[in-house]
């Protein structure tokens, strides 16, 4: 049976945070590319674990065989990297899919059961007689190319059979007539159908709709729909996974894993209205036919009402069907449930970004809340490594069911003009994933999901999917600076350990609309606002979640707080929330205010509710017509809610993340700037015993006395954790080294400047290892640089360390032959041993691993510039920063 994961209330102790366990470290993606030989096993499980990985999922790619996936000797090889995993201590996660959109097992689930594949719901509109629907398209498989057309499709594009009307509407205005029983199809064929209504029934200056659902007889994806689907997916997949793990299901093999599941996301020619895509359909599915043409058009003052009937339906019956299906089979069978639907807020804030589908809608309803109660771990999508809400959605959805914390999968897309997102980001340093990987851990995240360690690189054919190298890179494992990995990985899971198991900082709860979801739609403004007031809230360091309306609906209110549990939110923010679900939630809403809560309200009021009409009239502390501007936003939070940490310069942000433990208080803080940063922190209670936990080494120093509040200069990218904080002196003087040095790359050394990349010093080609060297002696006069530094007072200071500004992307440093440590990213400092420098003859060697985009993508279109490699800034030797704590 599966052990149950850290759980609230029981913070990790400092005797084990030095070692995160596999909750907590990274876990990777492995594509396999072909079934791997068993030396390959073996060698590829020891470098993840050798990379501190602590845990790894499966995924056969688009280059693998669809043949061979869950074939004899693919399940053979996964038993075997169980076997391997159990050895070295690691845990599996069962990524249940074939290249990804969980339920069709690589097409075995409709295989002999046609009936099982997805349905799909289409409209038309004309001022005639007569419909058509034809020129489907599947826009989000489309952008997959021909290997995702024919992974999809059986023979690379999409046919269609078994079409029937489903409702034909005679409408103008808010007039709708049924005339389903005297409509007849007329046409009908793989590329579409045609139906009509007799000519006298459509009256001049009304219009017709007809819907008409239709089964793509070529499609390997399932009608998520119906139960009988996932029952099947089960078989041919879950079943033969548990039979090949054999006794590591459920100890080794912790969980499965669900990867964005949905049948494609069709448009068509005649496709209008206000849903953008095809709808999934079943039988039993539509209990009104007129009110489908709500799905269509504004159709007088109960069309948002019947809007949020139909998706509210829809959403259960997909999230029963399918969801439901394998959670009952995970528990009975020893295992937990995880992975993540389609999300509209990936890379971005807002939650109706259209980066996978047109309308979120259309995938299980957007109930990202509801869909949550099915799972046993939370997880959410993450692409790119720019500032996103996708860790704290996740945290959010996570703690509405009672738990908290989420696994975030991070993926890279390629965004230059001109190339495809499929061909990823070769150029990723170890410092721009570091950055993502903090802020997803300070936003909500427990475990980093990395997208992904590679079987193979693949070739030098620019074919995107097919080939490897153009698979959504990097490879990790294939980047130069992966053998400085290590040092992230541990970072991250002591990180992720810190921030576990205390009770967060709740200062702002967050409405997401999920009727006004429904109602409105990706194009309603209520996207918006909840971008607005997340990543303001973020950067700001308010704490704060996202709440659903059942959340708030079974909240009470008390000493102006709303209460949810152990939660307590002085704020509650509306936004943008145009439908709500009845007078109970404008109720509730009322109820906090009485109580002395504090309701911000951004976009306007609710208006309308699903089920009652009108919307009752709420009191809001301040109200918005639009969205406030970020002062005024700020000026309102700072009236409530007490600052622990204020930035010199708030217009660079600086991430933190606040709870509290049985002790006092957590604090992490995130300079993601390239320049030293400086904060106030005021305890909440004084005096204080302030102790740093050292997440890049798992050291933790000795509690210091603090009598006040604190001054901490964060230098760039910089992380400290802290229970409080402390602060560093003044750099007197330091030893710029600019000048003499050489570079070996790939041939015999060379001179070459510091102050910018070898790539435009000759080597515009060159990925790998590249040795820098140079030699200095101590100038004259400053013989003190070999007994450690003094202050300017002539107090001990605390000796010299080496700092390297910038490296493009990972360095070892070797000083008179002496490593001083390898490192994953920049900037570099580290300290000095005494006794290692000499008066003269002093011999520095930086040995920089660039990333692998000048090498994979020579030649091809998916480059618009050459990818900084090597040392861009000079090195400076300099006293090393003694510790204080301001009085």
């Amino acid at each position: 049976m599966t052990a149950p994961g850290p759980a609230p209330g029981a913070p990790v102790p400092p005797s084990s945070w030095a070692e995160p366990d596999e909750w907590h470290a990274p876990a990777t993606y492995w594509f396999w590319h072909r079934v791997p030989t068993p030396d390959e096993v073996r060698a590829q499980v020891g470098r993840i674990a050798d990379a501190g990985y602590k845990a790894f999922q499966i995924q056969a790619r688009m280059a693998f065989p669809l043949a061979d996936y869950l074939g004899p000797a693919y399940l053979a090889a996964c038993r075997l990297a169980a076997d391997e995993a159990a050895r070295r201590g690691l845990t599996i996660g069962v990524y249940d899919e074939y290249n990804w959109l969980s339920g069709h097992a690589g097409g075995r689930t409709v295989e002999g059961r046609g009936e099982l594949r997805e349905r799909h719901l289409f409209w038309s509109t004309s001022r005639g007689p007569e419909c058509t629907v034809d020129g489907i398209r599947p826009t989000d498989v489309e952008y997959l190319l021909d290997p995702g057309m024919n992974w999809v499709f059986e023979g690379g594009a999409p046919r269609w059979d078994e079409w029937e009307i489903v409702a034909a509407l005679v409408h103008d205005g808010a007039d709708v007539r049924d005339v389903t029983a005297d409509a007849r199809l007329t046409a009908a064929s793989g590329e579409g159908a045609t139906a009509a209504v007799p000519p006298g029934a459509v009256p001049p200056g009304s219009s017709l709709t007809v819907f008409l659902a239709a089964r793509c007889a070529t499609s390997r994806m399932i009608n998520y729909l119906l139960p009988e689907a996932a029952e099947r997916f089960l078989d041919v997949s879950y079943e033969p996974y548990a039979e090949a793990f054999g006794p590591h299901f459920g100890t080794t093999v912790r969980y499965a894993f669900f990867d964005q599941p949905h049948a494609c996301f069709f448009r068509w020619r005649q496709h209008e209205g206000h849903v953008g895509s095809s709808l999934m359909y079943a039988p039993g599915l539509v209990s009104s036919r007129t009110s489908l043409l709500d799905l269509v058009y504004d159709v007088g003052p109960g069309t948002a009402a019947r809007r949020c009937d139909f998706f509210e339906a829809y959403a259960a019956r997909g999230i029963e069907s399918f969801f439901g299906t394998l959670s009952r089979w995970c528990r009975e069978h020893g295992i937990e449930l995880s992975g993540h639907e389609v999300l509209g807020y990936v890379s971005t804030w807002d939650p109706t970004s259209t980066i996978v589908a047109d309308d979120a809608r259309a995938n299980f309803g957007a109930d990202h809340f509801g869909l949550d109660r099915f799972r046993d771990r939370t997880a959410v999508d993450a692409r790119n490594e720019h500032p996103q809400v996708s860790a704290a959605f996740g945290d959010s959805v996570a703690r509405s069911s009672g738990r908290d914390r989420t696994i975030v999968e991070q993926y890279f897309a390629r965004t230059l003009a001109g190339t495809h997102f499929g061909a990823g980001r070769w150029e990723l340093t170890l410092r721009d994933l570091r950055a993502a990987a903090i802020r997803h851990h300070l936003l909500g995240a427990r475990q980093i999901l990395m997208h992904a360690f590679w079987q193979t690189d693949g070739d030098d054919r620019e074919e995107i999917f097919a080939n490897p190298r153009f698979d959504f890179a990097p490879g990790v494992n294939y980047e130069p600076w992966f053998p400085y990995h290590r040092a992230f990985a541990e970072e991250s899971g002591r990180l992720s350990a810190f921030l576990d198991g205390v009770r967060p900082r709740t200062d702002v709860a967050v409405l997401y609309p999920l009727r006004t979801a429904w109602a409105g739609g990706p194009s309603h403004p209520y996207g918006g606002h909840v971008a607005f007031w997340t990543e303001h809230l973020a950067r700001e360091g308010y704490g704060f979640h996202l709440i659903d309306e059942r959340d708030l609906r079974s909240a009470r209110s008390a000493d102006g707080r709303l209460v949810l549990g152990d939660r307590r939110y002085r704020v509650l923010v509306l936004p943008a929330a145009s439908v709500v679900e009845d007078d109970a939630t404008i109720a509730a809403v009322n109820a906090f205010t009485d109580a002395g809560g504090v309701l911000l309200v951004s976009g306007g009021p609710p208006e309308r509710t699903q089920r009652s009409g009108d919307a009752g009239p709420l009191s809001p502390t301040a109200s918005w017509p639009a969205l406030p501007t970020a002062a005024e936003a700020d000026a309102r939070l700072r009236s409530y809610l007490p600052r622990t940490v204020e930035a010199d310069d708030p217009s660079r942000t600086v991430w933190r993340d606040e709870a509290r433990d049985a002790d006092g208080t957590r604090l992490a803080l995130f300079n993601d700037t390239g320049v030293p940063q400086t904060v106030t922190v005021r305890p909440p209670s004084l005096p204080s015993r302030l102790t740093r936990w050292h997440a890049d080494t798992g050291e933790i120093d000795p509690p210091v006395p603090l009598g006040g509040a604190l001054r901490l200069t964060l230098g760039p990218w910089e992380l400290a954790c802290l229970h409080l904080a402390d602060g560093p002196a003044e750099v007197p003087r330091d030893l710029v080294l600019d000048s003499g040095w050489t570079l070996a790359a790939g041939g015999p050394a060379r001179p070459v400047r510091v102050d910018e990349g070898w790539e435009r010093q000759g080597l515009p080609r060159f990925s790998g290892v590249g040795d820098y060297a140079t030699a200095f002696d101590v100038p004259d006069g400053r013989t003190d640089w070999l007994d450690g530094a003094r202050g300017a007072d002539g107090a001990d200071g605390a000796g010299w360390e080496l700092h390297v500004p910038e490296v493009c992307t990972s360095a070892e440093i070797v000083l008179n032959g002496t490593s001083l440590g390898r490192f994953g990213w920049g900037p570099i400092t580290c300290p000095v041993p005494a006794g290692l420098l000499r008066p003269s003859g002093n011999v520095l060697h930086v040995l920089v691993a660039s990333s692998a985009a000048n090498r994979y993508y020579a030649g091809t279109s998916q480059q618009k510039g050459l990818d900084p490699s090597g040392l861009t800034a000079p090195p400076v030797l300099r006293p090393a920063l003694t510790v204080t704590a301001a009085p």
